[in-house]
């Protein structure tokens, strides 16, 4: 009988150790991890600390394993929720902090054992002044250890090094001091302590730790209130300051396209530049202002041969599946980026038909639609070779001038006309260039 009940003794030791153990760890590691700070492993108060200290206080080395598997599963399970995956960096995070709170529960547990002695009834002022000191200096080890294997694996910045650390061992410390004190009057020796210290201790620290656990949900709520309001009254600035810009940007458009239909000779590239140069200045996050006529199908190969002219290689182009530019494919009408300024750095826009694009094409038709400015999505612009997103301004020019109107109808073929005839369809394409229904854009 009496072999029996050391057997019994001896399971339910082993089951605390294995199972109670690492459960604990998890379940009370998750609920602190609820008012961690990014990216998410360090926290204000982290009972896990506290109860792995404990266990080794109470219960010796066997506990350590089941300390390093607790930890291993939580941080494997933080580390998924942060990225959503598990990589090799991921594992290796996880390993390191389980090592460093498995040294730390051994180094606390045997520090309280050499110098407080176990069982202990701590109701010394030496026992509670030593147990006091120790728990900060101990619970430097995790800190350290954790923060430094994060910061060697990128998961934390230079910046964010100071304050992980600093939550880090402010959260062990404040989960050492709560959680030794209830381990030990939950599990701890002399038995016969142990209900005047749930009764005096546990109960009112239990009852502490949740106010302090609602106090600090409620001024982090109402931080967040204040960010959350403070971000959207930004963000209605910064949408008020786009939207000036924008109208002012757009008044400009509208300006160029009036010169375009009040001028009695086509525009030259000169005059386009000129034109535009006050825009440039002004507004110096504009990357570009384009002019693309409207080449109806029969009127393309006049007009590739009259800009060739002046821009050797000129052609019509779209973007093809791999992102190349190809030559455009036919069809009704194309709207080629003819002028553009300023043209360092905006070459490969050249002759891109923004038609050929959906989101530019929808601008293209809102805008000769409602005859006012129309602006695309977010979009990569073409000669964009960094991750930058922007967008496309456009405004449609009306046709105001049958004189400037080109009849690109004779040059369909190109080996049917004259000589002579010839020169005239390329007076009519350079004559497009100064001709309405077509977009004026800035990028």
């Amino acid at each position: 009988m009496f072999q029996q009940e050391r057997l019994s003794a001896a399971a339910r030791r082993q089951l605390l150790l294995y199972a109670a153990l690492p459960l604990a760890y998890i379940i009370f590691g998750r609920l602190g991890l609820l008012l961690a700070v990014p990216p998410g492993y360090a926290t204000a108060v982290f009972l896990p600390a506290g109860i792995a200290v404990a266990a080794m206080f109470i219960a010796g080395a066997a506990t350590l394993p089941g300390t390093f598997a607790g930890s291993l599963l939580l941080n494997l399970w933080i580390g998924y929720s942060i990225a959503h995956r598990l990589d090799a960096a991921g594992w290796s995070i996880a390993f390191l902090i389980a090592l460093s709170s498995t040294i730390q529960a051994a180094v606390g547990g045997a520090a309280l054992r050499k110098l407080v002695g176990y069982p202990a009834a701590f109701d010394t002022p030496r026992d509670i002044v030593l147990f006091l000191l120790l728990s900060p200096i101990v619970c430097l080890v995790s800190a350290s250890l954790s923060v430094a294997a994060m910061f060697a694996f990128g998961v934390i910045g230079p910046a964010d090094l100071a304050t992980n650390w600093m939550t880090w061992w402010v959260g062990d410390t404040l989960g050492v001091l709560t959680a030794v004190p209830l381990m030990l009057a939950i599990a701890g020796e002399p038995r016969s302590l142990r209900q005047s210290r749930l009764r005096f201790v546990a109960i009112p620290m239990i009852l502490c730790f949740a106010l302090f656990i609602g106090i600090f949900a409620r001024v982090t709520r109402w931080e967040q209130d204040e960010a959350l309001l403070e971000f959207r009254m930004q963000s209605q600035r910064v949408a008020d300051l786009i939207r000036a810009t924008l109208d002012e940007q757009a008044l400009f458009l509208d300006q160029l396209a009036s010169a375009f239909v009040t001028r009695t000779q086509p525009l030259t590239r000169q005059n386009f530049h000129d034109l535009v140069q006050k825009l440039l200045q002004r507004f110096p996050t504009i990357q570009a202002v384009e002019w693309a006529p409207r080449v109806s199908q029969a009127g393309r190969a006049a007009f590739e041969a009259a800009e060739q002219a002046e821009l050797p290689g000129f052609a019509i182009r779209e973007r093809g599946a791999a992102g190349e530019l190809l030559p455009a494919g036919d069809r009704s009408e194309f709207f080629p980026v003819t002028y553009i300024e300023p043209l360092a750095g905006n070459l490969e826009a050249l002759g891109f038909d923004l038609a050929s694009n959906p989101q530019r094409r929808a601008a293209i038709e809102s805008t000769r639609a409602r005859a006012t400015a129309a602006a695309t999505a977010p979009i990569r612009l073409l000669q964009e070779r960094a991750s930058q997103w922007g967008l496309l301004l456009m405004q449609a020019v009306p046709d105001g001038s049958q004189r400037l109107r080109p009849r690109f109808d004779c040059a369909a073929d190109g080996d049917v006309c004259s000589k002579s005839g010839r020169a005239a369809c390329r007076d009519a394409a350079i004559a497009a260039r100064g001709r309405g229904d077509g977009p004026a854009a800035v990028r």
